[in-house]
């Protein structure tokens, strides 16, 4: 259920987003995608981790959720990050973290959607967060044209704002249950 629904709110957030400048947005949509699948391909590959739980069984990544939530994820974040890279590094802090949450989220039972092998763990993926989602800043810069883009506004993120309460409330939940996580872990 929770695949499913995650395809669902993508595809619905993706198709209000495709909307604005489908050419482009689809574009970047499809090359998100395909580099979301392929670098999962790999690091399943590897061995860095597993599904044990997919919405087509016989493949060995979640194929499903890497063409749909990824992407998704990648088009939010062109639209709307902020016109200036120093304002797009809170932007994207935010949305790192939320990433993770929902990665840490999946990796305990019930849910166990993902399992994290020996040689990776939480670092390793805020890690490739970033470099992924910054990446696809980049190209999404590249792709997309300035005036289909609605960019939060810089001054949302200075001192008692709403983007600057929202960061906050985001990174340090985020940083707290983090804290958690590692208790948990050390634990066992």
């Amino acid at each position: 259920m929770i695949e499913i629904t995650a395809v669902i709110l993508s595809l619905i957030g993706s198709f209000f987003i495709l909307r604005n400048n489908f050419k482009r947005y689809g574009l970047l949509y499809f090359i998100s995608g395909l580099t979301g699948a392929f670098l999962c391909f790999v690091f399943v590959s590897i061995g860095f981790y597993s599904f044990p739980a997919r919405l087509i069984p016989m493949s060995p990544i979640p194929i499903i959720e890497m063409f749909t939530v990824i992407p998704f994820y990648v088009l939010f974040g062109v639209r709307y990050s902020p016109s200036k890279w120093g304002w797009k590094i809170p932007f994207y802090w935010g949305m790192v973290h939320i990433a993770m949450l929902l990665e840490i989220f999946v990796l305990f039972p019930p849910v166990k959607i993902m399992d994290y092998k020996e040689n990776w763990d939480a670092w390793d993926s805020y890690t490739w967060w970033w470099i992924y989602l910054l990446l696809f800043e980049w190209i999404g810069g590249k792709i997309v044209p300035t005036h289909s883009r609605k960019p939060i506004q810089s001054k949302s993120f200075r001192y008692g704002r709403w983007g600057w309460v929202v960061f906050h409330f985001i990174v340090i939940t985020t940083i707290f249950l983090a804290g958690v996580y590692t208790g948990w872990n050390l634990k066992m």
